[in-house]
């Protein structure tokens, strides 16, 4: 196989499957670099789930509907081709929706959308260095394979490895975590539960369903039952399968997922989370008596770690005022969803008010987010784009990971064809590529 491509992604999550297949469709000759033996990051390797950030509530009709498009509604109608994702309707009064979905399918489903796009896959591929030249430009990444180290060349490079590996490997330089003392959003161990009684838990729906169990669970930690202090609530979620529930239930604060030895610790304690869960939802929570665990993400969720200092960064008051831009890449209604660093209550959920997390309309990413002060032949896709804090708790979900990724590969792809560096392409060209941005909401 040869070693040198015209664009190599590092990163196979849902942003950089995104860019791998819409640079290879834009004739870009595509190897996709992944440390995992499969594609889908958080929302495979974690087990995140459902896709958040698709949904929007126009605020003009009160209508709701699909925001992303693209390849994410390419991965939608595939999964729902092979009965493997469930839209269900969330909130209390019945309009915000998700898509859950089946992690075994979605790998399956990106295989096929990467084979079909030409795009080359490196599995168990863990990036090690970079190659610079003189110029600023990066030659050449270092990878570990089972072989050994190879070194793979390319003219442009896409970080999609979520924590901005390859950018911080090449210099770029970044921000972590909150203003003032840097601690970063906790990670949590996603968990399914199967035999639960469905049926009579969610009669009412989700949102019924959720506070009932969660009256349960305020009552075992008032009395000291259940020992875990860093959550107010349970979050969980339909599934895909018959009596089937996903958990958004354990958290892990204070420590950083730069680090393998505090990875390590937040591994074990996460696991130890879900058992504790697992055994109290059995005991006093009457549709768990017959349930049983059935599945862990293979590593714990990361919601945050590096954010790259790009050529704009995207602001929570952007979000909040749902601001558009003519390099406007991708856009959303996902509000600022951020999970107190420190444990405890959530930041929005503190808040006296909730409208302001909220975004007034759906708003957009720039282009220039994805361009680092760096390399003027790499872009950052993933949930490191340059953004604050608070954006990125908007910005870092998984639909909106889609509409990043495939940015980046339509521009690579107009870099090629114009003989220029990916840093040179004029965003509105992406947009306009795209397609998509500037037709108007029918919902």
């Amino acid at each position: 196989m040869s070693n040198r491509w015209d664009v190599i992604v590092v990163g196979a999550g849902p942003a950089g499957v995104a860019a791998a297949v819409a640079a290879a469709r834009g004739g870009c000759r595509v190897l996709l670099v992944e440390r995992y033996g499969f594609a889908g990051g958080m929302a495979t390797a974690a087990m995140v789930n459902p896709f958040a950030g698709n949904c929007y509530v126009n605020p003009d009709t009160g209508g709701a509907g699909d925001i992303v498009e693209g390849v994410f509604a390419e991965v939608l109608e595939r999964l729902r081709a092979r009965d493997a994702v469930r839209r269900y309707l969330f909130d209390p009064d019945q309009t915000r929706f998700y898509d859950a979905f089946n992690e075994a399918e979605l790998r399956i489903v990106y295989d096929q959308l990467l084979a079909d796009a030409g795009v080359g896959v490196l599995f168990h591929a863990v990036l090690s260095g970079v190659q610079a030249a003189g110029n600023g430009r990066i030659e050449a990444v270092r990878v570990r394979l089972r072989e050994g180290e190879q070194t793979l060349a390319a003219d442009a490079f896409i970080d999609s490895t979520g924590d901005a590996e390859l950018a911080a490997l090449a210099g770029v330089p970044f921000d972590v975590g909150r203003p003032g003392d840097g601690l970063t959003q906790p990670m949590t161990t996603k968990f399914r539960m199967t035999g639960v009684d469905t049926d009579a838990l969610l009669d009412a729906g989700l949102f019924a369903g959720r506070a009932r169990v969660n009256e349960l669970f305020a009552a075992a930690r008032d009395a000291g039952r259940l020992e875990l202090p860093e959550r107010d609530r349970l979050g969980f979620y339909e599934y895909p399968l018959p009596r089937s529930l996903h958990f958004n239930a354990t958290r892990v604060v204070r420590l950083s997922g730069l680090s393998s030895w505090e990875m390590s610790q937040a591994e074990q304690q996460g696991r130890t989370q879900v058992r504790m869960l697992v055994d109290w939802l059995r005991a006093e929570a009457p549709w768990f008596r017959d349930a049983r665990l059935a599945a862990m993400g293979p590593q714990i969720g990361v919601r945050e770690t590096r954010r790259i200092r790009g050529r704009y960064c995207m602001t929570g008051d952007d979000v909040r005022a749902g601001a558009r831009f003519d390099d406007g890449i991708m856009r959303s209604g996902y509000f600022i969803d951020v999970h107190n660093p420190e444990g405890g209550r959530d930041q929005h959920a503190e808040a006296a008010d909730r409208k302001k997390f909220i975004p007034r309309s759906y708003y957009e990413v720039p282009f220039r987010c994805l361009v680092p002060e760096g390399p003027a032949n790499l872009l950052v896709a993933c949930r490191a784009v340059s953004t604050d804090f608070e954006a990125h708790a908007a910005v870092r979900v998984m639909a909106n990971m889609h509409g990043l990724g495939e940015a980046a590969g339509v521009a690579v792809a107009l870099a090629r064809r114009a003989g220029i560096a990916p840093a040179a392409v004029d965003g509105r060209q992406v947009r306009a590529a795209i397609g998509y941005l500037d037709t108007p909401l029918t919902f």
